[in-house]
């Protein structure tokens, strides 16, 4: 069958789709996003690919999951937030206490953000691109989807609207502290600025990987600064009492 190369999201080496199946280089770094792929399957997690083994080319094989990343909120139906919250949720609660932890809370998605989640008719479907993967933090888990999903300072976005999406991804994953929640989006913006900032002053880097260093840094000083100016109205939003009529109480 026809190898059809596949972009986007954060992948950096040769990723094919073949049929209903994705191929693709692995490494030793992979041997744990494969082993929480194979775990996530028995529990019967569904919002992740499934692991089917090692083509005769020794690549990886996966499950092909059809749809869309979005960039925008406008790409997204009403209840996305909720839903892509109560998934971040599943994958916690699934792997807390698992030998795959390694003695940490649970294990996180690492990378949870749109570019990594496959959406179809604009509500999210499936988490992809599992390479970051690793024992951690709930909370910083959430605090970097919050961020990606929610605050975004291009795009011409209401702050009003990043708020209310904000507090709809909250209702979905669960009851999490509003100034907990706010702490790790920042800490989460401060430290992927800070580790790019790293990145951009390598020089064992490509031009091409300094140039995306340089936009990852300029991404996240710019939400971090819109958080900081607009905590108290982020803040209000998480801290409101719940209405009856909303979809997550």
């Amino acid at each position: 069958m026809t190898e059809v190369p596949l972009t986007g999201g954060h992948i950096a080496r040769e990723v094919v789709r073949i049929g209903g199946t994705v191929h693709r280089r692995g490494g030793e770094e992979n041997a744990l996003s494969m082993r929480l792929l194979s775990h996530l399957e028995a529990v019967g997690y569904p919002y992740a690919p499934r692991h089917l083994g090692v083509d005769p080319h020794g690549r990886e094989m996966l499950t092909f999951i059809p749809g869309e990343t979005t960039d925008h909120p406008s790409q997204r139906a009403a209840g996305a937030y909720a839903l892509g919250g109560r998934m971040l949720r599943a994958l916690h609660d699934a792997t807390s206490g698992h030998a795959l932890a390694a003695g940490a809370e649970c294990v996180v998605h690492g990378d949870p953000g749109p570019f990594n989640t496959i959406f179809r008719d604009g509500l999210p479907v499936a988490f992809i691109d599992w390479d970051s993967c690793r024992p951690g933090d709930r909370l910083d888990d959430l605090g970097y989807m919050a961020w990606t999903w929610c605050i975004q300072s291009q795009g011409h976005v209401p702050v009003a609207d990043q708020a209310r999406h904000l507090r709809e991804l909250r209702d979905g994953y669960g009851d999490v502290e509003p100034q907990s929640l706010i702490r790790a989006v920042l800490r989460r913006q401060t430290e992927l600025a800070e580790v790019e900032e790293a990145n951009l002053r390598d020089p064992r880097h490509s031009p091409a990987r300094r140039r995306h260093a340089e936009w990852a840094v300029a991404w996240a000083r710019a939400d971090r600064a819109l958080v900081v100016r607009h905590e108290e109205e982020l803040f209000a939003a998480l801290a409101a009492p719940r209405r009856p009529s909303d979809p997550s109480a």
